[in-house]
C-alpha cells in the first residue's frame, strides 16, 4: 500500500497531522507537548499517531484493540515523517485490509 498524503493543517489545539480520508472526516492528529505522539482513529477505520515513537504507539494501540474486540480487522501498517512546527515529527498508520 503506498504512503498516504500527509499534510499540516491548522486545528483549534494546534497544528496537526491529516491526510484525505475518503470518508467525510478530517482526522487530525498531534503530538503531545511533550512530543510523546498524539492519535486519531478515523470514523471509516483509519488510524494514524504523530510523535516520538509512533509507530510502538501505533502498535501497542492496535494490541489493544484486538484483545478487547471480537471483530477487530488487519491491519496494512506503514511510517513516514513530516515536518510540524519546524520540526521533524513521526508518523504511524494503520488502514484497515480491504
Amino acid at each position: 500500500m503506498a504512503t498516504p498524503d500527509f499534510r499540516v493543517i491548522a486545528a483549534d489545539g494546534g497544528d496537526g497531522v491529516t491526510y484525505t480520508c475518503g470518508c467525510p472526516c478530517t482526522p487530525t492528529a498531534r503530538p503531545a507537548a511533550d512530543g510523546s505522539p498524539g492519535h486519531e482513529h478515523c470514523c471509516c477505520g483509519k488510524a494514524h499517531f504523530v510523535g516520538t515513537g509512533a509507530r510502538s504507539a501505533l502498535e501497542a494501540y492496535l494490541a489493544e484493540r484486538k484483545l478487547q474486540r471480537k471483530r477487530e480487522p488487519e491491519y496494512d501498517i506503514g511510517e513516514t515523517s513530516i515536518e510540524l512546527s519546524r520540526a521533524p515529527r513521526e508518523v504511524a498508520w494503520a488502514f484497515p485490509r480491504e
